[in-house]
């Protein structure tokens, strides 16, 4: 049976991948009062990110790992959410 796990992390001005945790799909709840930037790790080419702004969520299917997301917000902030099903 799937199970999913909800953590907290912080975005920093410069992309920083998710933790290592085996994934199928992650869902990202963008609550730090400011604009997030996403990227997935392999595809980081200009205008490849994704703008989530504040408030908003969204869900990104991944082949085996949360880790292939990269986020980071203007200034380093706390208040993103996410949840990995695997």
């Amino acid at each position: 049976m799937a199970a999913s796990q909800l953590r907290s992390v912080t975005a920093t001005a410069s992309y920083v991948a998710l933790a290592d945790i085996p994934a199928v799909r992650v869902s990202i709840l963008n609550k730090t009062g400011q604009t997030l930037s996403i990227e997935m790790a392999n595809d980081s080419a200009a205008g490849k990110e994704v703008v989530l702004a504040d408030g908003l969520s969204l869900g990104i299917s991944v082949v085996a790992n949360a880790k292939e997301i990269r986020i980071k917000s203007a200034t380093g902030t706390t208040g993103v959410y996410i949840v990995i099903d695997n």
